[in-house]
């Protein structure tokens, strides 16, 4: 009895490590960061925009084989900072609605990758 309790638990552990072979996340590419008049920019770490400005960013996840993973990129308060797709492929645009902080986060193929401060300031 404990003969096929083990091989059953080899075999499980075997068809795990073959299930987590596939290619999965590794890394995030921001490119073609377009500015407003009024400045701003899209890095690793943070969004800035002037308040009624829009900041354009291409985004694109990538997993371990450098293939294109499918993306979404959303804010956490669209009161502050809106996030819209552009007709470009895997172009956004960022919209400074009013000024405050939020975040904005980066999804590959549905799941979480990166989480950037949002920060809108109030034009001068």
């Amino acid at each position: 009895m404990k003969t096929t309790s083990a091989r059953s638990l080899v075999v499980f552990a075997f068809a795990l490590a073959l299930g987590a072979c596939g290619p999965s996340y590794d890394h995030t590419e921001i490119t073609g960061v377009v500015a407003s008049p009024l400045g701003g920019t899209v890095t690793f770490q943070r969004v800035e925009i002037p308040e009624g400005m829009i900041v354009k960013a291409h985004i694109v996840s990538l997993n371990d084989d450098d293939d294109l993973m499918g993306g979404t990129v959303r804010s956490h308060d669209e009161s502050i900072v809106g996030v819209s797709s552009l007709v470009s492929d895997r172009d956004f645009a960022f919209e400074g609605r009013k000024p405050g902080r939020t975040d904005v986060e980066i999804l590959a193929d549905g799941k979480l990758v990166l989480v950037l401060e949002a920060i809108v300031s109030a034009q001068p």
